[in-house]
C-alpha cells in the first residue's frame, strides 16, 4: 500500500536527478510504502532517456508537460500523487537512508505538521569564500532549528513533507512566483492551523554548485520580490523588511555606500579574495550576502519614500526636564533654547513629525511610515512642560506624548533619592487635562516610577494596569501607550504591559526603528541637555547607537 509520494520537480538536470533517485533506492522505507512522483517541467536534456532506462524498486511516476515553471510542476506532482502523506524534494537532494522513514514516521504520530527535514551542504573543492560561507550558514540553520521551534520562514521546499490534504486545502504553490514561493506556502500553512516540526534524523545532502555570482543573484532576487510577498500578507514584513540598521557603524556606512554608488556583484567578486582566511572572512561575507539581499529591496520598494523609510527607520526622541534661562544643562535637563534649536532643525530638514499613536497604528497595520519620521516624546510630566516645552512644540504645530507618573501628579519626584531631578516637581491633573484638551497626548510611565523586572509580579501588574486606569479616570480618555521606567524591562513587564491593553510600549534601548522592531520595546534616542545640534544631527542620522557614548553627567 502507498503511503508515501515523494514529489520532486526537475527541468534539464538529468543527473542530479539521477543521483536523487538512486538514493531513494537505498531508504530503509520498504519501496512497496512508498512512490516517487517525477514532474518534469518540460527538460529537453535527456532526462526522458534516463528515467526511461532507470530501475529502482520503488514505484516511479513521471509526468511530463511543457514548462510551465517549478511551482507548477510541484502543485502537478501532489495532485497525481497517490499517497496520505507529501514529501517535497529537490532534485539534487541526496537523502540519507533514513529520510523518508523518519519523515513518515512524524507525520503518522502526529496531525496537521509541516515536517522540516535537515539538508547539509557541501562546498565543492577549490570553491570561493562565499560559496564556503554559505555552506557554514546552512549548517548553522539548522543547528539552530535544533534548539527554536521553526515557523513559516524555514519551510525550504526542498526537503518538506505534510498531508496531500493540507496541501490541496492550501491551493499549493503560488504559479506567479519564481522566487522564495516556498516560504510564502509555509506562510499559508501556518495561518490554515499547521504546526512546523523539525525532523533532523530526514536528513540529505543539497548537491549545489553555485558560485559567487549565482550566490549574489540569489539574494537579490530575494530582496527584489520582498514587498511583493509583503503586499500579499502583510505580516510577513517585520521578517522580510526589517533590521536595515541593526549591524555596526561601519557596516551599516559601507552598505549605504555600496547602494549609493550600487556597486554591482562582479566588482565586490574581485575584492573578496582577500579576506579568505582571514579573522574577519565570516563577517565580511556575511555583510556581502546583506548588501546583495538590500540591493535587491531598493530595486523592488515601490517608491524612492519606501526605500527611505526602510534604510532610516522612525527615531522616536526621549526627553525628560526642562531647563529655563540660568538653569545649568545636564543630562535629564534640556535647556530651551536647545530645545527650540532641535525642533527647528526637525523642520528645516524637512522630518516628518508623526504622533506615537500615529506610528504604532501604521505599525500594526503593517505599513511604512513616511520616510524620516521622528517622534517625540517626554518623560515624567515635570511642570515645566506646561511652561516651557509645550509652547515651543506648539510654535512648531509638532505632536508629542508626555508619560505620567500618575501615583505622583501634583507632586514631585520621588524616585531619584539623589538624582539632579529628585524633588522637582511634577504638572497637577487640572494642568495634565487642559494640555489634553489643546492636543497633547499622555501616557503611562507607572504609579511611583519603580524599576519593574525588581519588584513583585502582583506590584509590577497594579504599577503598569493601575497606571492606565488612573489616567483614564482623570481624562476620560483612552491611554494605549506606555514607558517603562529607567527603561528596565524584561518578559514579565512586556507580557503585563500587553495584558493591560497597552498597544505598544517604550524603552530606552538606543537606535532607530524598523519593521522588526518589537511594538512593546520600542527603542529611543536619548536626547541629554548637553548635547550639541551636530551630536543631535548625527543620531537622527545614525542612529544614537551607533555614536561614542556621551560622558553620563547628571
Amino acid at each position: 500500500m502507498i503511503e508515501l509520494s515523494v514529489v520532486i520537480p526537475t527541468y534539464n538536470r538529468a543527473e542530479p536527478l539521477r543521483a536523487c533517485l538512486q538514493a531513494l533506492a537505498r531508504q530503509t522505507l520498504p519501496p512497496e510504502e512508498f512512490e516517487v512522483v517525477v514532474a518534469a517541467d518540460g527538460s529537453t536534456d535527456g532526462t526522458r532517456q534516463m528515467l526511461a532506462e532507470l530501475s529502482v524498486p520503488y514505484r516511479l511516476n513521471v509526468s511530463w508537460r511543457d514548462n510551465a515553471g517549478q511551482c507548477a510542476a510541484i502543485n502537478r506532482g501532489a495532485a497525481e500523487a497517490a499517497g496520505h502523506y507529501l514529501v517535497i524534494l529537490d532534485d539534487d537532494i541526496i537523502a540519507d537512508p533514513g529520510l523518508l522513514a523518519a519523515h513518515l514516521q512524524a507525520q503518522r504520530e502526529r496531525d496537521n505538521i509541516v515536517g522540516i527535514g535537515r539538508l547539509t551542504t557541501q562546498a565543492p573543492a577549490g570553491a570561493d569564500g562565499f560559496t564556503r560561507y554559505f555552506a557554514r550558514i546552512a549548517k548553522g540553520h539548522y543547528d539552530r532549528l535544533g534548539q527554536r521551534a521553526p515557523e513559516w520562514r524555514d519551510c525550504y521546499s526542498g526537503n518538506v513533507s505534510l498531508t496531500r490534504s493540507a496541501f490541496m486545502e492550501s491551493g499549493g504553490f503560488a504559479l506567479d512566483l519564481k522566487i522564495r514561493f516556498d516560504i510564502e506556502f509555509g506562510y499559508r500553512l501556518e495561518r490554515q492551523g499547521l504546526t512546523f516540526v523539525y525532523l533532523p534524523d530526514a536528513a540529505g545532502e543539497h548537491v549545489d554548485h553555485k558560485r559567487f555570482l549565482d550566490l549574489a543573484a540569489d539574494a537579490e532576487r530575494q530582496g527584489r520580490f520582498a514587498f511583493e510577498l509583503c503586499r500579499r500578507h502583510p505580516a510577513m514584513q517585520p521578517v522580510l523588511l526589517g533590521s536595515f540598521g541593526d549591524t555596526p557603524v561601519r557596516a551599516l556606512l559601507m552598505r549605504r555606500l555600496l547602494l549609493a554608488v550600487n556597486a554591482p556583484a562582479w566588482a565586490l567578486r574581485w575584492l573578496s579574495p582577500l579576506a579568505d582566511n582571514r579573522p574577519w572572512e565570516s563577517a565580511w561575507y556575511e555583510f556581502l550576502h546583506s548588501y546583495f539581499y538590500w540591493r535587491g529591496v531598493r530595486q523592488g520598494a515601490p517608491s524612492r519614500d519606501a526605500w527611505q523609510s526602510l534604510v532610516h527607520g522612525t527615531t522616536i526622541l526621549m526627553y525628560h526636564a526642562f531647563g529655563a534661562a540660568g538653569e545649568p544643562a545636564s543630562r535629564f535637563v534640556m535647556p530651551l533654547f536647545k530645545f527650540a534649536a532641535q525642533l527647528d532643525w526637525l523642520k528645516r530638514m524637512g522630518y516628518h513629525v508623526i504622533s506615537l499613536e500615529d506610528y504604532t497604528a501604521l505599525r500594526q497595520a503593517y505599513r511604512l511610515p513616511p520616510a524620516r519620521s521622528v517622534v517625540i516624546t517626554i518623560d515624567d510630566g515635570f511642570a515645566e512642560v506646561l511652561t516651557l516645552a509645550y509652547p515651543v512644540l506648539r510654535r512648531y504645530q509638532f505632536p508629542a506624548i508626555v508619560f505620567l507618573v500618575s501615583g505622583l501628579v501634583g507632586d514631585a519626584d520621588r524616585w531619584d533619592a539623589a538624582g539632579i531631578l529628585a524633588g522637582r516637581p511634577l504638572m497637577s491633573w487640572p494642568q495634565i487635562a487642559g494640555l489634553a484638551r489643546d492636543g497633547l497626548a499622555f501616557g503611562a510611565h507607572t504609579r511611583s516610577h519603580p524599576r519593574l523586572p525588581a519588584i513583585a509580579l502582583e506590584q509590577a501588574r497594579d504599577e503598569i494596569a493601575g497606571s492606565k486606569a488612573d489616567i483614564e479616570q482623570q481624562l476620560n480618555a483612552p491611554i494605549r501607550l506606555f514607558a517603562y521606567p529607567f527603561g528596565k524591562l524584561d518578559a514579565k513587564a512586556q507580557a503585563l504591559v500587553e495584558q493591560a491593553g497597552f498597544s505598544a510600549a517604550c524603552s530606552t534601548r538606543w537606535g532607530a526603528n524598523d519593521p522588526a522592531t518589537p511594538c512593546f520595546a520600542l527603542r529611543r534616542t536619548e536626547v541629554a541637555g548637553t548635547d550639541s545640534l551636530i551630536r543631535f544631527a548625527l543620531a537622527l542620522w545614525l542612529g544614537d547607537d551607533h555614536l561614542p557614548p556621551r560622558r553620563r553627567t547628571e
